[in-house]
């Protein structure tokens, strides 16, 4: 069992926002393993990446000062990014489907939940965006066949 404190805080976020999910009975399975991966796997990986973009600056910052993220971050982030925000399709699919809550409760509780897409989202967009100018950089850095570097004009 989890402390009262706990359990209070979660009652009272529930009759607030009707969230579905997380009223008890905790009886959906799919829901407890999204629950179970994003404890294990996607929030020790939330802090790598909150470092990362930290000691590297955003995105636009790094392109103009031409630093780019490690190729393995950019790998991490393309993973992560697309799995955290494919996660969301039948959690964000549940909550609007529920004739449990209303309208107003489902637009809270999509609000609460937004970050949970829109920074893995972002993290997809800075390691494809690093990964486009590398390529960029590498076929400017190229002999072409006539023997002169970079594109043909």
């Amino acid at each position: 069992q989890y402390p009262q404190v706990f359990r209070d805080l979660v009652a009272w976020y529930c009759s607030v926002s009707g969230d579905v999910l997380m009223k008890e009975p905790h009886d959906r399975v799919w829901f407890s393993s999204i629950v179970s991966g994003e404890l294990l796997f996607q929030l020790p990986f939330f802090f790598v990446a909150v470092h990362m973009i930290y000691k590297h600056g955003d995105a636009a910052a790094a392109k103009s000062q031409q630093i780019r993220y490690p190729q393995w971050f950019q790998k991490a982030c393309l993973v992560y990014g697309s799995h955290v925000a494919t996660t969301l399709i039948p959690i964000n699919g549940t909550l609007l489907a529920s004739s449990e809550m209303t309208l107003i409760q489902k637009a809270v509780t999509l609000t609460i939940y937004s970050p949970y897409w829109i920074f893995p989202l972002l993290l997809v967009w800075y390691a494809w965006e690093d990964d486009a100018d590398n390529e960029n950089n590498n076929a400017r850095n190229t002999l072409n066949a006539d023997g002169n570097r970079g594109k043909k004009d």
